[in-house]
């Protein structure tokens, strides 16, 4: 009998730079801009790149909208995937849980860190606006829980 190994896909992963930002300084940097992070910080320390790395790094986190079934995998179940795949893919943990409001309603989607400001990520293809990153607030898009 033939035996067959399954091995994980092999992940092209693209160059970036990285950089450091302890919790507190990085929860200063939410307060600055009006977020809170009701939970308080998860991580002590927090890992980012600038805003030339997020652009390799985003398109390996939007998620297909195939993935969608109702009340089992929506926005925020985009939201956590996408985080985390930026977590285990790149290591990069300034990636945040956001709920908030869009035109549309109640909606949840990411924040990046780039070391200059916090910018929207909206991880699910079947937004328009998926795959980029702009500032919080244009396109309707409003931050209220954050979880970083």
């Amino acid at each position: 009998m033939s035996r067959i190994k399954i091995t994980s896909p092999i992940i092209h992963t693209p160059s970036f730079r990285t950089f450091q930002i302890d919790a507190a300084t990085l929860k200063g940097r939410l307060a600055n801009i009006g977020l809170t992070t009701p939970m308080g910080m998860l991580d002590g320390r927090y890992y980012y790149t600038d805003a030339e790395g997020w652009s390799k790094l985003l398109p390996d986190m939007v998620m297909k909208s195939n993935l969608w079934a109702a009340d089992k995998y929506d926005c925020d179940d985009y939201a956590w995937k996408a985080k985390m795949t930026c977590v285990d893919r790149f290591g990069l943990n300034a990636i945040a849980f956001v709920i908030g409001d869009i035109p549309e309603g109640r909606h949840s989607f990411n924040l990046i860190y780039t070391g200059v400001d916090w910018l929207v990520f909206e991880p699910n293809i079947g937004f328009g606006l998926a795959g980029q990153a702009f500032p919080i607030g244009n396109e309707g898009y409003k931050p209220e829980l954050v979880l970083v």
